[in-house]
């Protein structure tokens, strides 16, 4: 239910309530407290007729809020609702949760996951592209290292650095690469342990429930021998 905020009265609340050209603002600065909904009300009014605007948040500064309240649901006559308008509207709430319930927005429906496939060409197309990126950035990482810090004319240091930080780089890709798969092939063998633990589960139950049936067949195939025997 909506509420109401009383917050504590200030003298510049007080001044601006007096000098205000709101109806009913005088009135409320003899107030102790106020509510907050009704002081934006007033500040509003009192701009529309051609009072100087006021910074509301600079008058609301050291107030405190001394209380709340719940504040009734009105009709459609301003009037406010009965207990039995009350409990139908929370019945109608109760209806209408109970019948969006489990719908998804259209736009969760439309979006088509992509399956492994296309994850894999997503990671090989990243994965080329972050090697492509590395070795050259690598090569020329160790070109311009030798040739601002060690030798400046040496041309051959230059593209052998260069060659080596390449040749580096390209370990430490092939490494995370090994890496990746490792923990996919780890995530894959998890992923088939619980499909069969599941499936176990599943089939436990079926069996006992055979099991039972098979148990009660041969205690109705007895009954007639034992009337027979009679």
């Amino acid at each position: 239910m909506p509420s109401q905020i009383f917050v504590s009265m200030t003298p510049a609340l007080r001044t601006f309530l007096d000098d205000c050209k709101a109806e009913g603002a005088k009135a409320l600065a003899a107030e102790d407290s106020a509510d907050l909904d009704e002081l934006y009300r007033l500040e509003k009014r009192h701009c529309e007729l051609g009072g100087a605007p006021a910074k509301l948040h600079e008058l609301l500064d050291g107030t405190e809020v001394v209380e709340r309240r719940e504040s009734p649901l009105l009709g459609e006559d301003g009037a406010p609702l009965s207990e039995l308008e009350l409990m139908r509207r929370q019945s109608q709430e109760r209806s209408y949760q109970r019948m969006v319930d489990g719908v998804a927005p259209l736009t969760g429906l439309r979006r088509v996951e992509p399956d492994v496939n296309h994850q894999g060409i997503r990671f090989a197309t990243n994965f080329g592209t972050q090697v492509i990126v590395a070795f050259i950035g690598a090569f020329v990482l160790g070109y311009f290292f030798v040739e601002n810090f060690v030798a400046p004319h040496n041309f051959n240091a230059k593209v052998i650095a260069g060659a080596c930080c390449s040749f580096a780089t390209l370990l430490l890709e092939t490494l995370l690469l090994v890496v990746h798969e490792e923990k996919v092939a780890r995530n894959d063998k998890k992923r088939e342990k619980i499909e069969q633990r599941a499936e176990k589960a599943r089939m436990q139950p079926s069996r006992a429930g055979k099991t039972s049936a098979g148990s009660k067949v041969p205690d109705k195939a007895k009954q007639p021998q034992e009337k027979k025997d009679d």
